[in-house]
């Protein structure tokens, strides 16, 4: 008997179940919101792209986000959209220019408002401190110094959504001299009514843990 045909059909179903237990694990942004009313596009020219929302299945822009965050260059590529899960909203992961020896990356939320996308406040204040050093004033755990972190690599992104108003950002910190990943924190961000956001829970993970994520 030629058990092969049946070791391979295992092996692929094993293969399958493998990559939909990491997709759970780790959900991939979609470029058309949960409603399909909405779809990100990023047309590619000369190694970038330009980063738009148009009414899906039109090339109709109701959104220029290279316009309106400075998103350029080859970083471009490397842009994300994240759909709240009622598509009233989204995040937007994102690097904005920068120095070259160093690595910025941020986040931008928007909320649907009459037809229309705007950008809603920050949950941080961009300044010459580090993002994660301005969310250590008030929102990290006593004993936490983030200006043991590197000061190459300041990085604030969507992790994921957990509802229709409640967002979850990943703040990674690096060593300074090592330029290993150290530790990370998440954030917990609740946006109300008009889109004011607060944050209402923090978490702080090991190195391994922040690995994972």
């Amino acid at each position: 008997m030629n058990t092969r045909p049946v070791a391979l059909t295992f092996a692929c179903l094993g293969t399958m179940l493998f990559a939909l237990s990491a997709q759970e694990r780790s959900p991939s942004p979609s470029s058309l919101s949960p409603d399909r009313q909405w779809e990100y596009k990023c047309a590619e020219y000369d190694r970038e792209c330009s980063p738009e929302i148009v009414k899906a299945g039109t090339t109709e822009v109701v959104l220029n986000l290279d316009k309106e965050l400075g998103v350029a260059g080859p970083d471009s590529m490397n842009a994300q959209i994240f759909w709240a899960p009622d598509s009233k909203g989204f995040a937007f992961n994102y690097s904005p220019p920068h120095a070259h020896h160093t690595r910025f990356e941020t986040v931008a939320f928007y909320q649907l408002n009459a037809n229309k996308w705007v950008q809603l406040p920050s949950p941080i204040e961009q300044t010459e401190h580090s993002q994660l050093a301005e969310l250590a004033n008030k929102h990290l755990l006593r004993g936490v110094n983030p200006h043991n972190c590197s000061t190459d690599r300041d990085i604030l992104k969507l992790r994921s959504w957990t509802d229709d108003n409640t967002a979850i950002l990943y703040a990674p910190c690096y060593g300074r001299t090592s330029a290993e990943l150290n530790t990370a924190f998440l954030f917990t961000v609740k946006f109300d009514t008009v889109g004011k956001s607060k944050i209402i829970k923090t978490q702080r993970l090991s190195g391994k843990e922040a690995e994972e994520q």
